[in-house]
C-alpha cells in the first residue's frame, strides 16, 4: 500500500522541480534541464528496422536486408549508455516512475507520422507486476501519450506464464523461454506500436509481433528508448 502511494506521489507534477539527471532547478522544463537535454547522446541515422547506426539516412543495414525482422518499423532514441542505463535501472528496480515519463518524452522525439492507432506496452506477468507495483513499459507509454496523444492499450496483451529473466540467456534460449508466453484476442487494430524499455536481441518483440500479426494486425512498430541490439 505504501509503495503504491509513493509511486503515485512521484508521478505528481508537484515533484517536477529538479532535473532528474543533475538535480538542478528546471521549473519551466519538466523533468530535465535544458543543458542535460542538449548533452544527451542520441542515435544518428538508424536503420529503420533495427535502429543500427548507419552512415547514410533511411538506409537498411545489411543484416536486415539478409534477414528482415517480422515488424515493419523500429524507433529507438539512443543506445543503452549513460545516463539512460541509470534512468532505466532506477525505473525498474528503485520505483523512480518519473524516469519512465522522461524516457517516453525523449522517445517521442524519434517518432514521426504516420501514427499507430495505439501503443501496447510489453506486459509483465501479474505476479511480477504485483511485486513491482507497476509496469515500467507502461510508465514510458504514459510519457509518450503525454507527448504525442496516442492512446495506450494496457489490456490487450497478456503474459500467460512467468518466465525466467532473459538477461543471461542467448538468442536461442530466449526464443525457447518466450514461446507461448503471451496471448492476445483477435484485434480490430491495423497499426500498433509495441513498447519496451530496452531492445536487446529483439526476441520478445519478434514473439509479440508474430502473435499480433496472427490476430489481424497488419503493421507492427517496435519502440523503445534504448537498444543494445548487436549484429
Amino acid at each position: 500500500m505504501i509503495r503504491r502511494l509513493t509511486a503515485c506521489l512521484q508521478s505528481c507534477p508537484l515533484w517536477w522541480g529538479q532535473c532528474l539527471l543533475c538535480r538542478q532547478d528546471c521549473q519551466h522544463q519538466a523533468l530535465i534541464c535544458r543543458q542535460c537535454r542538449d548533452e544527451l547522446p542520441r542515435l544518428e541515422r538508424p536503420c529503420p528496422l533495427c535502429a543500427f547506426p548507419l552512415a547514410v539516412e533511411d538506409a537498411h543495414c545489411g543484416h536486415c536486408q539478409r534477414s528482415r525482422p517480422p515488424w515493419q518499423r523500429m524507433r529507438v532514441f539512443a543506445d543503452f549508455v549513460a545516463p539512460y542505463d541509470r534512468l532505466i535501472h532506477d525505473l525498474k528496480y528503485h520505483r523512480k516512475t518519473l524516469n519512465g515519463r522522461l524516457l517516453g518524452q525523449l522517445l517521442a522525439e524519434a517518432i514521426e507520422p504516420p501514427w499507430p492507432e495505439a501503443i501496447l506496452p510489453v506486459p509483465l506477468h501479474w505476479w511480477r507486476r504485483l511485486r513491482r507495483g507497476y509496469n515500467q513499459a507502461g510508465e514510458i507509454a504514459h510519457g509518450l501519450h503525454q507527448a504525442l496523444g496516442i492512446p495506450v492499450d494496457r489490456r490487450t496483451l497478456r503474459r500467460t506464464r512467468a518466465t525466467p529473466s532473459q538477461t543471461r540467456l542467448d538468442r536461442r534460449q530466449r526464443q525457447q523461454n518466450l514461446h507461448g508466453a503471451f496471448a492476445a484476442p483477435p484485434l480490430d487494430y491495423r497499426h500498433i506500436a509495441l513498447l519496451d524499455d530496452v531492445i536487446t536481441t529483439g526476441t520478445t518483440m519478434a514473439e509479440l509481433t508474430r502473435l499480433l500479426h496472427s490476430q489481424g494486425v497488419e503493421q507492427v512498430e517496435v519502440w523503445a528508448p534504448c537498444r543494445t541490439l548487436e549484429h
